[in-house]
């Protein structure tokens, strides 16, 4: 059987009892997606965009 190689990110978990560390898929530019740590359940929204840092700060 064949592997199918896609783009991903290397993702960790910044919960301090978790620190996992999993894979995500690239998407398509100007797309999102939430992601679950596989360990811990902690929701995160990937890629984060600088725009999105500047209006929550």
């Amino acid at each position: 059987m064949a592997r199918l190689i896609r783009p991903s990110w290397a993702i960790r978990c910044v919960q301090s009892g978790c620190k996992t560390l999993f894979e995500v898929a690239k998407l398509e530019n100007g797309k999102q997606q939430e992601v679950v740590c596989p360990n811990c359940g902690e929701h995160y929204v990937y890629p984060i965009y600088e725009e999105e840092d500047n209006k929550n700060s």
